[in-house]
């Protein structure tokens, strides 16, 4: 089908990518996979919900935006709708938008603890507000709490990427239990779902390759998808260095092509 011509699909998705760890590519994953689906044809919007603001960098955007220009003027109660959305790589695609992150997001955290509805801001907005996006991705920050669980509550699906090292093991137990926590405290009906776990970050070492084969088997036991793991490759620092996405730096590079089980994944449930 062309990309040109994708009618409009029958369901809006929130993708949050989380987890508890830094360094795990939360942010790499975010764009390259917001820029494979806006090459598909779907329009995508990148909400950046880390103070250190990493797509930032990935984008070339602003490094001091204003709060109003950035994902902290969402959890505002004076917030009116207008989502300060940017259009970034539109020399590539015209249907990829970013709302900057920034250490502003810092001074939204009391808001939420002391809002009534405070685990509910980003949700409560994004229904009063709607987006006619196919796609919006949350790029959380390394901690579970509390603006990860705002995206979880608006959420209705996340991918949760893994270093590939022993303690991920016990870490995804850990995981599920606060994911199922959080949904029962929530109340959210209905639930997230867990679109899977990747390994991202793969080196080429021996441990590294038996932990690739040895954890997968351990998320599924529990009910869990884990996509196939995503090499470390130096080209998709090179290519944040240059400001663009992976297939733009490396358009044949393998790490695009392994990007593509979790496009899939996410292009079966939007529909086209």
């Amino acid at each position: 089908m062309s990309k040109k011509c994708l009618p409009k699909r029958h369901q809006q998705m929130r993708l949050s990518i989380k987890t508890g760890a830094g360094g795990v590519g939360k942010t790499t994953l975010a764009t390259n996979l917001g820029y494979e689906m806006a090459t598909l044809g779907y329009k995508v919007a990148i909400f950046d919900l880390d103070p250190q603001a990493s797509i930032n960098v990935f984008c070339r955007l602003d490094k001091n935006p204003k709060p109003i220009q950035t994902t902290a003027w969402i959890y505002s109660s004076d917030f009116d709708g207008n989502y300060p959305l940017i259009p970034v790589w539109t020399d590539y695609t015209k249907n990829l938008e970013v709302c900057q992150g920034s250490d502003a997001l810092f001074k939204i955290i009391p808001l939420i603890y002391a809002h009534s509805r405070g685990s509910y801001l980003l949700k409560d907005h994004l229904e009063d507000f709607p987006l006619d996006h196919d796609l919006i991705i949350f790029d959380c920050p390394a901690t579970l709490e509390p603006i990860p669980m705002t995206a979880l509550a608006a959420s209705t699906h996340v991918l949760v990427p893994l270093e590939p090292a022993p303690k991920e093991s016990d870490g995804t137990r850990l995981y599920a239990k606060w994911f199922d926590a959080k949904v029962r405290e929530l109340r959210l009906s209905p639930s997230p779902e867990i679109l899977g776990f990747v390994i991202n970050g793969l080196k080429d070492w021996s441990e590294h390759v038996r932990l690739a084969e040895q954890l997968p088997p351990q998320y599924e036991r529990r009910g869990f998808h884990c996509f196939p793991p995503i090499n470390e490759y130096a080209e998709f620092v090179n290519a944040c260095s240059r400001g663009v996405p992976l297939r733009v730096h490396r358009p044949n590079h393998p790490g695009v092509k392994q990007l593509q089980p979790i496009v899939q994944a996410i292009q079966n449930i939007i529909g086209v």
